[in-house]
């Protein structure tokens, strides 16, 4: 009777030892079958130019990746691109003209104002003041205070273009600072104006 009582605890214990090793070995299994990583399904590598950056249909990986177009200071919408020489030799992107007592963009703006916001998704350095102006008709607090209505309106367009606020400042001028200091239609059409300076590059 002693010699069962004696074989029966080692056995119990050999049994445990047996189910452990088991169980270890499953879990290891199942654990190096979670670790393996899949194959990918999407291919070749591929360089993803990120959404966040509207391009033209003009605008290459070249522009993105490589060097500017005009020097290596800046990149370009496409290769000699106006709006790129207007940045290098001025210090100014395109300027948007507004009509008589509105701040509306017009439609025959909106594709400057357009490349304006792509161009500086290229050039993410770049911080730019937006001046605004109006013609010398009218008070001068009033053309102060629309003045400052196209300057938000534009400011508003680039913002709406993924250009971040804290790249953007603005100005008013009202009609201090005339583009043509004439006195007829011809002079107050180029002087009612949103200009975009760049202040700073990096």
């Amino acid at each position: 009777m002693k010699r069962y009582l004696t074989v029966i605890p080692i056995l119990a214990l050999s049994l445990s030892i047996i189910a452990g090793c088991g169980g270890k070995k499953l879990i290891n299994e199942e654990m190096g079958q979670g670790s393996q990583s899949k194959p990918s399904e999407s291919g070749p590598s591929e360089t993803i130019v990120p959404d966040q950056n509207p391009m033209s249909e003009a605008v290459t990986s070249e522009d993105l990746l490589g060097e500017a177009k005009l020097g290596g200071k800046y990149a370009s919408l496409s290769p000699g691109d106006d709006l790129t020489k207007e940045a290098m030799e001025r210090g100014h992107l395109y300027t948007i003209y507004f009509d008589y007592d509105t701040y509306t963009i017009r439609d025959g703006d909106k594709s400057k104002l357009d490349k304006n916001a792509k161009w500086l998704n290229l050039n993410s350095s770049i911080a730019i003041r937006i001046e605004g102006h109006a013609d010398e008709r009218g008070e001068t607090e009033y053309n102060l205070a629309l003045a400052e209505k196209r300057a938000r309106s534009v400011r508003k367009f680039l913002e709406d273009m993924g250009i971040k606020t804290d790249r953007l400042d603005s100005i008013t001028y009202g009609e201090e600072k005339p583009a043509d200091p004439g006195h007829d239609e011809s002079a107050w059409s180029k002087n009612r104006r949103a200009e975009f300076v760049i202040t700073r590059t990096n």
